[in-house]
């Protein structure tokens, strides 16, 4: 028995000690990249990763490397670091963070190369490992190979202020078509093709020409600490939550630089969020004004969220649906829009059409668990912008009419505001909405009231 007891014991102890070490046991992050990485100043950025996340960093970095094979120190570019920390017998990470120098861009700027050097498509040709992009899908598929289980993610290259205008203007062209933005531009379509989320610091951070000696050290090349400062909150989203956080498209030669339906107008602020919003209003810029009118309301409802974009149809606004609102996981979301169709914004539409888009939302937010709340569009006797359409409140009456159609087949909630706004004559009253369309504060309390009834 009094073995037995001993073994018990020492079996309990045991338990204790391996539960102890696994509640101690930290997320496991690998670094790869190049100068950027592994400068000094770079750990003001990492120690914020360790405080705010609780990993523990492995940093394979070397200064001067680059993704392709001929940007390099003494051989050791990013793909000899990645073969490093997948050779046999070496640990296998959580996470494999590929941070992207400018490196490729400085030395080799004749190779930004393709999305698809070095993959199936070619076979897996090793003479693309010449190129940018051939490295990365380097890096990716021996990364995969060696911890399949694992997170990849990827930072492309930060502005480069070496040479003015090449590296901080997201548009430039560069010399013979080869800017840096266009080395970035590869880099994120390298990331969507592999399914690798990534973190755009090109165009995110605040770093420009007017101020980026506040952001760099004297080489006028490497952030310093105010810009790893800078880097590092965006850095701790995006590893924490693992989707990929971007900016403005970085301009390819015969691509346009414009974001036609605004998808990234909130995606930082997507991103940011921690917490699943109860309510998000979902519309145009009637529902873009309102946290700026009547900031009181959202600060006493920190579960409503307002995700509106200024001048969108009916169509722009559906495409922008899922990042904007299935992704932020709501309760309830409320569709305000139609205003912009009926001033024909881009181009005629039927009112059909555009109840066809506001289906499609409510289709959209009941397969994901969402709550859709059904709204009217606010009256007006007429656009300013598009004085030539006259007079658009029988338009907006008989849109308005197929949407508590809509809502009544449906068993949809509804928050009518046009009922509670109208003049008498199909449009605002001037203390409501100065402008015909735009409501001020007083305006913006009455569809509260009617909203919080609703949701309520």
């Amino acid at each position: 028995m009094e073995i037995r007891s001993r073994i018990l014991v020492a079996l309990g102890l045991l338990m204790v000690v391996l539960t102890g070490c696994n509640k101690e046991k930290k997320e496991t992050v690998a670094i790869f990249g190049g100068s950027f990485s592994v400068i000094p100043a770079s750990e003001v950025a990492k120690d914020c990763w360790k405080d705010e996340l609780g990993v523990e960093c492995f940093n394979y970095g070397v200064g001067g490397a680059g993704f392709s094979n001929r940007t390099q120190k003494k051989g050791k570019h990013i793909q000899w670091q990645v073969d490093s920390a997948c050779a046999p017998g070496a640990p296998v990470y959580d996470t494999y963070v590929l941070w992207a120098s400018t490196n490729d861009f400085m030395k080799v700027n004749d190779l930004s190369g393709d999305p698809w050097d070095y993959t199936e498509r070619d076979g897996f040709d090793e003479s693309k490992l010449e190129t940018q992009c051939g490295g990365i899908n380097y890096a990716i598929r021996r990364i995969r190979e060696k911890a399949p289980g694992a997170r990849i993610l990827f930072m492309t290259s930060t502005k480069c202020f070496r040479k003015p205008g090449l590296g901080t203007d997201p548009d430039y062209a560069g010399e013979e078509g080869h800017g840096m933005n266009e080395f970035v531009a590869k880099q994120i379509l390298c990331c969507e093709a592999a399914g690798i989320p990534f973190l755009d610091q090109f165009t995110l951070p605040p770093f420009d020409e007017e101020n980026f000696q506040e952001y760099v050290e004297k080489d006028n090349l490497h952030l310093n600490k105010n810009g790893y400062k800078a880097l590092s909150g965006l850095q701790v989203s995006f590893l924490s939550s693992g989707k990929t956080i971007r900016g403005r498209f970085p301009v390819l030669k015969g691509h346009s630089s414009k974001d036609w339906a605004k998808f990234y107008r909130y995606a930082r602020q997507n991103s940011e969020r921690t917490a699943r919003p109860r309510v998000v209003l979902f519309g145009d810029s009637i529902t873009d004004n309102w946290p700026k009118r009547d900031g009181e309301f959202f600060e006493n409802n920190p579960d409503y969220v307002g995700r509106g974009i200024g001048g969108q149809t009916s169509s722009e606004a559906l495409v922008r649906f899922r990042s904007d609102v299935i992704d932020l996981a709501p309760e309830y979301v409320a569709i305000l829009i139609g205003t912009n169709d009926v001033a024909e914004n881009n181009g005629g539409i039927t009112l059909e059409h555009v109840l066809d888009n506001i289906r499609s939302m409510v289709d959209l937010a009941r397969a994901n668990g969402i709550r859709p709340v059904l709204c009217t569009v606010l009256p007006s006797n007429g656009f300013r912008w598009r004085k030539d359409i006259g007079d658009p409140s029988r338009s907006i009456y008989a849109l308005n009419a197929m949407i508590r159609k809509l809502a009544s087949e449906e068993g949809l909630p509804l928050a009518d505001y046009w009922a509670a706004l109208d003049n008498g004559a199909g449009g605002l009253s001037e203390e409501i909405a100065p402008d015909g369309v735009h409501p001020v504060a007083e305006g913006y309390h009455i569809m509260e009231s009617v909203l919080k009834k609703v949701i309520e």
